[in-house]
């Protein structure tokens, strides 16, 4: 019988001992949520629970149902952006939007600064669109390119406005420019790497020549020769993609992408404007663009949850606003950009899942004559 007195040593002690061993008491996942919602509670004690609730309780609900539908349109314009540089034929844009909602899922449970996100993207758009992975893979990542020279923009000309009005420190005009040169330098790494891929042709090859023994003993018919044919064929889609564009697609892409960053201030801002706090809406672009950045940093704790809001709560108070009304717009900001779409696409996520199973149930149940039903090879969302 054990001393009930020593059952926390014992804990301590088990606890200890794993990490030892290097197996944690706990899951990373479980662990990475838990410091998630200490850094919110901490993040609500510091700011005054009850005053942030009395501000949130006042809100309008007209301004919420506003700030939802700025959102839906958001990811359509987030969509859309990307559609027009997919490659003919394509995908519809129902579809390219059901991918998309698919992907935001992907990277509020699985956080590694939107890599897990784009890699939805390209295997779904694989499998839905007669596009190749090299195909895939160059719309995407000439999107984030897009994306990235976009957000150097905008932010440039926030930047401006705001030093123009006397609105912003000199400490935090510093930051701005720090976070542009550094986004910019980014930008045209990824441009130079992007357009000259084929380079880097022997040392894939060399690295598949490398990694093939360790393969061959997961999968036995593992054949190195093959997969280096894939890979260069896949690389040379790739460039042919991203050199191949379309002037006229990436501009509209660029505009489109453009007009998105700007919409997606109206968020918080609607939710200043709802509690009658006066703002400068170039001020909290210039937060919202700051948070995008936050967004991209694989902390490995899912949706962010409490980074975000420290981050996005500390941006505002920078700007002069109150620690309470800022948390209160957090709040009501993440509420409609992180809980509304955590609900909506992990919905979509289930119903393509749903899908997928019931296509590759029919393909098993079906084969009588040696023929299957390939699945999301015809799927029933219309383009």
């Amino acid at each position: 019988m054990v001393n009930r007195s020593l059952c926390p040593y014992l804990l301590i002690w088990n606890a200890v001992e794993g990490i030892a061993l290097g197996k944690l008491p706990i899951s990373p996942k479980k662990l990475a949520i838990i410091a998630g919602v200490a850094i919110l509670l901490l993040y609500l004690y510091f700011v005054g629970f009850w005053e942030v609730v009395q501000i949130i309780l006042a809100l309008d609900p007209r301004a919420a149902i506003l700030a939802i539908l700025i959102d839906v349109l958001c990811i359509s314009l987030f969509t859309l952006s990307w559609k027009v540089l997919l490659s003919p034929p394509g995908m519809g844009f129902l579809r390219s939007f059901e991918v998309v909602l698919v992907s935001i899922f992907g990277d509020m449970m699985i956080p590694t600064g939107s890599v897990s996100g784009e890699i939805v993207r390209i295997t779904m758009t694989t499998k839905r669109s007669r596009l190749s992975i090299g195909e895939a893979t160059a719309s995407v990542v000439l999107h984030r390119l897009i994306l990235a020279v976009t957000f150097c923009g905008v932010l440039g000309l926030g930047i401006i406005l705001l030093a123009a009005n006397g609105a912003m420190q000199l400490s935090s005009f510093y930051s701005f420019i720090a976070i542009g040169v550094s986004t910019i330098a980014v930008s045209l790494l990824g441009v130079y790497l992007a357009i000259n891929s084929r380079k880097f042709e022997r040392h894939i090859c060399g690295l598949i020549s490398r990694m093939a023994p360790l393969i061959k003993r997961l999968k036995r018919d593992y054949d190195a020769e093959r997969s280096k044919e894939r890979a260069v064929s896949a690389l040379c889609a790739f460039q042919e993609s991203i050199t191949g564009a379309r002037r006229r697609s990436l501009i509209l892409s660029a505009a489109i992408a453009t007009v998105r960053y700007f919409l997606v201030a109206l968020i918080p801002y609607v939710m200043f404007l709802s509690i009658g706090y006066p703002i400068s809406y170039w001020a909290v672009l210039m937060v919202s663009i700051f948070v995008s950045m936050v967004q991209l940093m694989p902390v490995g704790i899912p949706g962010l949850v409490g980074v975000i809001e420290v981050s996005m709560t500390g941006f505002f108070m920078g700007f002069g606003v109150p620690a309470e009304i800022a948390a209160s717009v957090t709040i009501l900001s993440r509420l409609v950009t992180f809980w509304f779409e955590l609900l909506v696409s992990g919905l979509t996520a289930s119903y393509v899942g749903f899908r997928v199973a019931l296509d590759e149930g029919k393909g098993k149940g079906g084969g009588s004559g040696g023929s299957t039903v390939a699945p999301l090879a015809n799927p029933p969302v219309s383009a």
